[in-house]
């Protein structure tokens, strides 16, 4: 998903906000975005974005990383001279692997371990939430 998109689901959830919709189903490039508002509620209601993704079950010999924030994902964590990583490539304990940009800011996605890249689940520029699966690392 590109800058654009994310901008133009911003503003969506911002129009929301000021409506009285209480649920609203999106589908761009195999990824479903659904809101869903308690309008019930006294307080003011918040919007909550969910993207409902097929279950993942790693290998044994692996480990997957996940999102540590709602964003969007980059493959370039912001920094000069770090490598975009690939399937097959080797990371090391504390090796940033990616970043997921919130709010203007990224938020750097490290490795905790040692591996190989067995495959990257997201494309740079799309949409992530909390605790996704990034990429799975396979253990050497």
């Amino acid at each position: 998903m590109n800058e654009d998109l994310a901008d133009q689901l911003g503003e969506l959830l911002r129009l929301l906000d000021g409506s009285d919709v209480e649920e609203l189903e999106v589908e761009h490039q195999g990824a479903r975005f659904v809101v869903r508002r308690n309008l019930s509620d006294a307080r003011p209601a918040q919007p909550v974005a969910a993207v409902e993704r097929p279950a993942l079950t790693p290998r044994a010999d692996s480990f997957v990383i996940t999102a540590p924030v709602v964003g969007v994902f980059r493959r370039n964590a912001g920094g000069k001279g770090e490598a975009i990583l690939a399937d097959g490539d080797a990371v090391a304990p504390g090796q940033v692997v990616g970043a997921v940009e919130a709010m203007g800011m990224l938020n750097r996605v490290q490795s905790e371990r040692a591996g190989v890249v067995q495959e990257m689940l997201v494309r740079d520029g799309q949409p992530v939430e909390y605790g996704q699966p990034l990429l799975v690392v396979r253990e050497p």
